[in-house]
């Protein structure tokens, strides 16, 4: 059975959600348009049919951005 993995996005200090149940290519158009406001931390269950991307809207300070290579 070939089941496509969804994400959803979630605001790591509210839970909100930013993106619910998507493909990989709606993850993609999301992180195209909001590259500049959120940073990615984590993901959970990544290897489940549904995984979570836990994410951050403070800027990083720039000793995380070096060891991040951003």
């Amino acid at each position: 059975m070939n089941t496509e993995r969804h994400y959803s996005i979630i605001l790591e200090h509210s839970a909100e959600v930013l993106l619910e149940h998507a493909s990989m290519a709606q993850l993609e158009a999301f992180w195209d348009a909001n590259d500049t406001r959120y940073f990615g931390l984590r993901m959970e269950d990544e290897h489940s049919a549904h995984a979570r991307v836990i994410v951050t809207d403070d800027v990083p300070d720039e000793e995380d951005m070096e060891l991040f290579g951003l």
